[in-house]
C-alpha cells in the first residue's frame, strides 16, 4: 500500500529558518521578560534585559548571525524583531518616566542602544580572539553615554 504524499510543512528553506528563528525570538523574549521581573528599578531593568541579548548571542553565535547579520535578514520580513525594538523603546521610556534619565526621544535613544550594544555583540562573536572589556562593563558605559544614566558617585 503506498504512503499517500504529504505536503511539506515549509515551502522552502527560508520559510523553514524563519520558523525556527521565531521559536528562538520567543525563547529570548521570555528570558528577557524573565530578567526584567527580577527587578524593580526601571534602570536595573533595562540593563537586565540588554545584558541578556549578550548572553544569548555568546550561548547561541550562529542563531544571533542569522537572526543579525544573515542575508535572510535582510530578504525577508521578520516581524518578530520590531517586538524586540519595541521592548527596547518600551524600557527606555520607563526610565525617562521614572525621572532615571534625562526625558528625550524614547525611541532615537533605543536605537542608539540597540546599534551599540549589537555592535558590541557582533564584533565579540566575528573577533573573538580580540581583548574585549567584559560585556557588562561595556553595557554600563552605553547606559551613560547614550542613555544618560547616572554614574553612582
Amino acid at each position: 500500500m503506498a504512503v499517500p504524499l504529504r505536503e511539506p510543512p515549509f515551502a522552502d528553506r527560508d520559510e523553514l529558518v524563519l520558523a525556527v528563528l521565531n521559536r528562538c525570538h520567543d525563547e529570548l523574549m521570555r528570558a528577557m521578560a524573565d530578567a526584567e521581573a527580577s527587578g524593580s528599578d526601571p534602570v536595573d531593568r533595562l540593563r537586565a534585559r540588554t545584558l541578556v541579548l549578550g548572553a544569548w548571542a555568546h550561548r547561541h553565535p550562529g542563531l544571533y548571525k542569522v537572526l543579525h547579520e544573515s542575508t535572510l535578514n535582510q530578504r525577508t520580513d521578520m516581524a518578530f524583531k520590531q517586538q524586540l525594538a519595541d521592548g527596547t523603546v518600551a524600557a527606555v521610556q520607563r526610565c525617562m518616566d521614572a525621572g532615571s534619565v534625562p526625558v528625550d526621544d524614547a525611541a532615537a535613544v533605543a536605537l542608539d542602544l540597540r546599534a551599540a550594544v549589537h555592535g558590541a555583540v557582533s564584533m565579540r562573536l566575528n573577533q573573538p580572539d580580540q581583548p574585549w572589556p567584559p560585556l557588562p562593563d561595556q553595557v554600563e558605559r552605553f547606559l551613560v553615554e547614550l542613555v544618560g544614566v547616572r554614574q553612582p558617585t
